[in-house]
Formats: structure tokens, sequence, C-alpha cells
């Protein structure tokens, strides 16, 4: 082979990589599948700032930036609705001193050994929960969990029925769900095989909504008598014990009364990172922990927190962001970052993109990941799969590519 035709090919080879490594866009007509209760399920931070913030306040913004990707915008607007600021005492130093931290999961996986239903709550805009609860799938599994309870979900028999059949989660399930790391908590679910079910309240608040809550969970556990039953819940519903409150009694309270059986309750929601740190609760203010951890006495119990009477049996201590792209809480099993870059592309930024996972249907289903940029470069968190990348800005024509990452 003559020395022309051995570069000709090296310059090939490398051309070849070079379009492999930087995919083709094309136009693609992307729209969002509108619901009743939703018709704009993704907005563009300039949208969530000058309207949500202004009609329905921090928190609900706080959410809307946290289906995004916008973590540390979400944490600061949260801040701004509960700015109750803690200082750590030398009680706490002293309280901490006594207690021994080890890692959450295998914990939560022996403890659970003992029960045939696990509450745990979540704070609605902290993905890092939801990717937690998702960790405990397969440890949960082995022991015969096998039905997974959202509060997301409307108790709909007719849409419990599609999301199991579908083997994916779409924006039609439900409303807390569209976020995509709580997405991806049904979809991982279904695939380790976990029935999906759904026990919201329709239309009630208040004592009513725990009295409904708890008995749509005991009506399901009915019609599955020899199943273990995971419950993904927000926040208070989760506590047991009596309540010195209009409610009462929370959820998992009422649910223990009337199953006769006791359910192993999990706190996320107070030791967990906010925008500042002077609003963190004081004893979380005095750890830095790598990985979800529990505190333990010397006895070996879990270190919870107390309200009103009321308790969870474990409190998780959750790991902060620190400084990365996105958070590294997101790094788990086979996920990992991958770069997308579209500047060659016309397209006018500030831009949504949304990674599908290939099959799933576009604007439908909720995408794997969900990232907001201005400077075309985007930095997702996706696991060994094939996906179909979005690129919206709500105004122009969207443009897609696929990407193998296997």
């Amino acid at each position: 082979m003559n020395r022309k035709l051995i570069i000709s090919l090296i310059v090939l080879l490398i051309l070849f990589s070079c379009n492999e490594s930087k995919p083709a866009f094309i136009p693609i007509d992307f729209q969002l599948e509108e619901n009743d209760w939703d018709i704009d399920a993704y907005k563009l931070t300039n949208a969530i700032v000058d309207s949500i913030v202004k009609s329905e306040g921090y928190e609900s913004a706080a959410t809307e930036f946290s289906n995004i990707g916008e973590i540390a915008k979400s944490y600061k607007l949260w801040d701004m609705e509960y700015n109750q600021t803690y200082n750590p005492s030398e009680t706490d130093k002293q309280q901490l001193d006594k207690l021994q931290r080890q890692d959450a999961i295998p914990y939560i996986l022996k403890t659970a050994t003992k029960h045939e239903i696990v509450i745990i709550n979540e704070a609605h805009h902290v993905p890092q929960h939801r990717i937690f609860t998702t960790q405990l799938l397969d440890g949960l599994k082995e022991q015969g969990f096998t039905h997974l309870g959202l509060e997301t979900t409307f108790n709909i028999p007719q849409m419990d029925s599609l999301i199991n059949s579908n083997k994916y989660p779409e924006l039609k399930s439900g409303i807390y769900s569209k976020e995509p790391q709580f997405g991806n908590l049904i979809r991982l679910a279904l695939q380790k095989g976990f029935q999906i079910f759904s026990y919201e309240t329709m239309g009630n608040f208040g004592k009513q909504r725990e009295i409904d809550q708890a008995q749509n969970i005991k009506n399901y556990m009915d019609n599955h008598p020899n199943g273990k039953f995971l419950i993904h819940c927000g926040y208070s519903h989760g506590y047991e014990g009596d309540l010195s409150n209009s409610w009462e009694k929370a959820m998992a309270a009422r649910l223990k009364d009337i199953s006769q059986k006791d359910p192993l309750t999990i706190n996320q929601t107070i030791y967990t990172e906010k925008g500042e740190n002077k609003y963190e609760n004081s004893l979380y203010q005095l750890v830095d922990v790598e990985f979800p951890s529990v505190y333990l006495d010397k006895e070996g119990n879990s270190f919870g927190k107390y309200k009103h009477g009321g308790y969870f049996d474990i409190a998780v201590f959750h790991p902060r962001r620190k400084d990365s792209v996105r958070p590294k809480w997101m790094l788990y099993d086979d996920r990992e970052y991958v770069e997308v870059s579209f500047e060659q592309e016309s397209i006018t930024c500030p831009c949504l993109v949304l990674a599908y996972v290939k099959g799933e249907p576009i604007g439908s289903a909720i995408p794997y990941d969900i990232v907001q940029v201005d400077n075309k470069n985007a930095t997702l968190v996706l696991s060994k799969d094939k996906f179909d990348i979005v690129i919206w800005n709500k105004k122009d024509t969207s443009i897609k590519t696929s990407i193998n990452n296997k």
C-alpha cells in the first residue's frame, strides 16, 4: 500500500471520528404534552421568575427550578420562603460527639428486614431525595418489596394500569413526577419489577387528606395480602405518633392504626442542604458527610427528629452539592456526565436540553434529564443507554440528535 493511500485513509478515519463525536442535529416539531393541571411543564428561568414567583410564591418557584435542573437557584428561592436561621450550640456539638456515623443505605436495608411497610419522605424541590429512594430499590426488592406507592400520582386505577403497562412515566402520570429524577425513580422501579400504585386523595386537605391517604394504601394492601410496600411521600406525611396539631395524626400513623403493621419511617427533609448554611438545621451545619449517612447512639439506634410528639424511625443526613457543574449525588450506578455541544447550530439560547430514553415518546414521556443552558454547551447526567436529545428554546424550531451512551 503506497504512502499517499495510507495518509488518505488516516484522514478519512479522523474525519469519521470527528463526525461521530459531534452528532448531527435535525429540526423537530417539538411540543410538550399539556394537561388540565399543567399546560407548561418545563419553564425557562425568566418565566419562573416573572410568573411563578409573583403568582404562587417562592416555594412553587423553587420546585419549578428543580424541574429543569437548576438546583442552586431552587435552594436559594426556598431560603427566601423559609428563612429561619439556626446557630449550632455547644449542646449540639456534645450530642454529635456521642453518636457514630454509618452509611445510610445498608443500615436502612438491614432495619427494613423487620418490616412489611417502609415509608420515606421527600422535599418536593429536592431531586436528591428521589435519587436516594431509587438507590434503595435493589436492596428492598431482594427482601420481597415489590409495590411502590406514590403521592405524586393520581388515585385512578386506569392511570396506575397505564404506568405499569407502559414501563415508563409520562407527564400526565402526576404532578411532582415530571421532575426527571422522580421520573427515573418510577422508570427504574418498573424495570426492577415493582408495581406502581397511587394513593393520593382527590380534593381533600388537612386531617381528611391524611385519613384518605392511609385508607387508600390500606385498600391496596388488602388486594395484595402477601406484599411488601415502599411508600414515597412528601414531608410530614411520614410522621408516626400523635401530632399536637389539626391533623392529629399523619398518614403514617393512621396507616399503622388501621393496618396493625408497624412501618419503618425514614426522614430525608431535616438534615439536607439549603441555599445557605445558616438556614440549615443546627446539627446538619456541624457535619460534612460524603455519602448519605445515619447517626447512631451507643445502643445502635438511629438519631431522629421529633415534632409535636410525632417521630420518624430514621433520619438521613445527605451530602452537599459542593463545587460541581451538576451535583455529584446524581452520579450513581452507571450514570455519568455527558457533554452535549450545539455551538454550530443557529438556534438561540437560553435553551432547555432534554434527554429522552430512546423509544419513549418525545414530549409526553418524562425526560431522563433536563438542564437549562445559555451558551450552547450542556452537561447531562445519563446512564449507559441510548437517548434522543432535544434542544428547545420555546420560540424557534427545536432541534434533535441522538446519543448512544453505551
